[in-house]
């Protein structure tokens, strides 16, 4: 790791957060949209990185560019948790039969978590979401909400320095299927999509990443002056031992820190998934009892601190998968880093601090997710999020609800 650092710093030193255009957007809305473009435009090289890849609409994208003469090189998670679906290794399997080079991450890191592709080595696409239906879905009408961007500059240097560091731990993979076909699923999701991509210019951007993103994210947040928005898949009570630990044994230093901020007087909001399996009381680090902890220390500190979970069902999505944070309504990061201590400290993920108007793009999202509909003001405030009250009665409407737990 001691050459990716000498790497990263000297690439930082060229300006990294320079004025960038960045052209934004979510799933499922505009994530097909904006990854096809993406990709269609490519001249010479891609680089792709991805917890797991099971879409056979990109996987057909990417036959069609390597016959174009594109040099195409995608790196997955080894071990995924769960293990390989057979859709993600019919998709290996076609992809490698196309002189595309597919390699599988072994090394020490915890899990390889990032997603992005570099193009050309001058641009690049960062997001939440896996390159799987959740995450881009042909025609936007299902899949979970996650945020992306896609921007150029000495960002995709940067990026390509950990793509060639990590594939250097990573192994080919290898077929072992007798037959295999493109699995599509045909079916038609009840999202309505809303949220195009838009571009804005003159926006500064920043790449941070694990392991240990800590530093980074907590000084985000300790930035804030006005408010912080928060949208995670799941944030754990504490850190350490998930059985073992307590949030008084091993506190979370991002929670600590959003109740730091609170404190100080700043308005925190934080919206978290509501799938059945993130919403399991008997869990100690479960989103459930993350809601029940953030809004104690509000009623009984009276601090500005509110977490509610994301109403699936009512707005037609399948999963919060986000893992973003809005500043001000002037910064936003957009990532792939969950907030628990593996994600954090000891996986492969990747993240994109945007500063300028962009965030006000996520912010009209966020506000879409808080009330379900779309914002009269464009990009500005977002709505205030349902009172305390409310708070637990609906996370325990929500734990109840077992929704088909799918990620493709």
């Amino acid at each position: 790791m001691k050459r990716l650092s000498i790497i990263l710093i000297l690439l930082a030193c060229t300006g990294s957060a320079d004025a960038e255009t960045v052209q934004t957007f979510v799933s499922p809305d505009s994530s097909f949209e904006a990854v096809s473009g993406f990709i269609d435009d490519a001249e010479s090289t891609l680089l792709i990185s991805s917890y797991t890849f099971s879409s056979p609409e990109i996987a057909g994208m990417l036959r069609e560019k390597s016959d174009d003469g594109v040099r195409i090189t995608l790196m997955v998670e080894k071990s995924p948790a769960g293990g390989m679906s057979s859709y993600q290794e019919s998709s290996l399997c076609i992809l490698a039969e196309s002189n595309i080079t597919v390699m599988l991450y072994d090394g020490s890191l915890k899990y390889m978590h990032a997603k992005y592709i570099v193009k050309d080595s001058n641009e690049f696409l960062i997001t939440s979401e896996n390159f799987g239906y959740s995450g881009f879905f042909p025609d936007g009408t299902y899949g979970n909400r996650g945020w992306g961007a896609i921007s150029d500059g000495p960002v995709a240097s940067e990026l390509a320095a950990l793509f060639a560091e990590d594939i250097s731990f990573s192994i080919p993979f290898t077929c072992t299927m007798d037959a295999y076909e493109p699995e599509e699923w045909n079916t038609k999701g009840a999202y309505s999509p809303l949220f195009g991509t838009v571009s804005f210019k003159n926006q500064k951007i920043r790449l941070i990443y694990s392991p240990d993103s800590l530093d980074e994210i907590v000084s985000l947040i300790e930035s804030a002056e006005e408010y912080v928005i928060v949208q995670e898949f799941y944030i754990y009570t504490h850190w350490g031992s998930p059985s073992k630990d307590t949030t008084e044994s091993s506190p979370s230093p991002v929670i600590a820190a959003l109740l730091e901020k609170a404190r100080s007087g700043v308005p925190v909001r934080v919206m978290l998934d509501s799938s059945y399996y993130n919403m399991e009381p008997e869990k100690s680090v479960s989103n459930y009892n993350t809601i029940g902890n953030l809004t104690e220390a509000a009623e009984s500190e009276g601090i500005p601190i509110k977490a509610v979970p994301i109403d699936l069902s009512a707005l037609g999505l399948a999963v919060l998968h986000n893992e973003g944070v809005i500043i001000d309504g002037k910064k936003v990061l957009v990532s792939s880093i969950n907030w628990n201590e593996n994600s954090i400290m000891n996986n492969r993920e990747t993240g994109l601090i945007i500063e300028g108007e962009a965030a006000g793009y996520y912010m009209n999202v966020f506000g879409f997710d808080e009330t379900g509909a779309p914002q009269e003001n464009g990009f500005g405030a977002v709505p205030a999020l349902m009172s305390l009250a409310a708070v637990s009665v609906i996370a325990f409407y929500f734990s109840r609800r077992k929704p088909s737990k799918v990620f493709l």
